[in-house]
């Protein structure tokens, strides 16, 4: 009888470790943009948030602005993503060690649609940095 209550502890504090759903450091770079994309998908503006690292960068990659970090990385994400429930429809995933690209279709509530080709960096299990790449 002692064996099972001590089994039982083991994997509850196993699995209470571990339910977190938005601050594991172990889940893959795969994982990580897929909870992105899902996130999106359902506009879960706390999920979307928890992914990114507190020092993570968004750029455009061939325009002519400056990295937005901190504050302005945080406002974008605010306005450009969760505000408009930006989201992409028909996700392809491809995925490189810490590199993760997002291929498919940009849509948002403000009736804005344009093909999505978002490149993602993942380290210790956050997003650290979002390129568009546009044509």
């Amino acid at each position: 009888m002692n064996r099972f209550f001590v089994a039982l502890a083991l994997m509850s504090v196993t699995l209470l470790g571990t339910s977190s759903a938005y601050a594991s450091a172990s889940r893959t770079p795969e994982q990580v943009i897929s909870e992105l994309v899902s996130a999106m998908e359902a506009n879960d503006a706390e999920h979307i948030r928890s992914l990114f690292a507190e020092n993570a960068t968004q750029e455009y990659e061939r325009w002519y602005a400056r990295k937005k970090t901190g504050d302005k990385f945080r406002a974008w994400l605010e306005s450009d993503i969760i505000d408009v429930h930006g989201r992409v429809t028909n996700p392809t995933l491809m995925v490189d060690d810490k590199q993760a690209i997002v291929t498919g279709t940009y849509v948002n509530n403000d009736n804005y649609r344009s093909p999505a080709d978002f490149l993602f960096i993942v380290e210790d299990g956050k997003i650290v940095s979002w390129t568009m790449r546009y044509d």
